[in-house]
This record gives structure tokens, sequence and C-alpha cells, in this order.
């Protein structure tokens, strides 16, 4: 299965949210994404991309051991598309 990036107009906007306050700089999340949706800033992993991110891909998060990574909820992003 082919994932793509889409682009919406509803200012609904899917992407991962860095608390990096629990973040542990472990690089899995950084590894992982193929998108460049996270890079080292100043020694530390952040979110420089969100716009890169692949509607509907969280996998990062499940790979996150600190749980620091959130995503939109499916049941946003199920109201976001009613309202395409």
């Amino acid at each position: 299965m082919t994932m793509a990036r889409v682009e919406r107009d509803d200012g609904f906007q899917w992407g991962p949210t860095l608390d990096g306050a629990a973040c542990t700089d472990c690089r899995v999340c950084l590894e992982f994404c193929q998108q460049g949706v996270y890079a080292m800033v100043d020694d530390h992993v952040r979110v420089v991309a969100e716009a890169s991110c692949i509607e509907g891909c969280s996998h990062c998060a499940s790979m996150c051991e600190a749980g620091a990574l959130a995503f939109p909820t499916l049941d946003e992003l199920r109201a976001a598309k009613r309202k395409d």
C-alpha cells in the first residue's frame, strides 16, 4: 500500500505533537520517518516539517517508548473528512 501526503483546504493538519519534557531524544522517530518530519535541533529531537507527515500515519508514536508523541485522533480525522 502506497501512502501519500494529502493536500487539505479545510484547515485540518495531520501531524505529530512532541512533548519535549517527555522526549528522551532516543531518535527512534527520526530514524523511522522517511518524510523528514523530525530533525535534531540543539541536540534534541524536534518536529520540523509537520506538513510532510502522511495523513493517518502515526507509527512513530507507537514506537516511542517515552510516549512523547501524540497525533489527532481518528475521530478528529473522520470529522474533518466529513466536512470536505
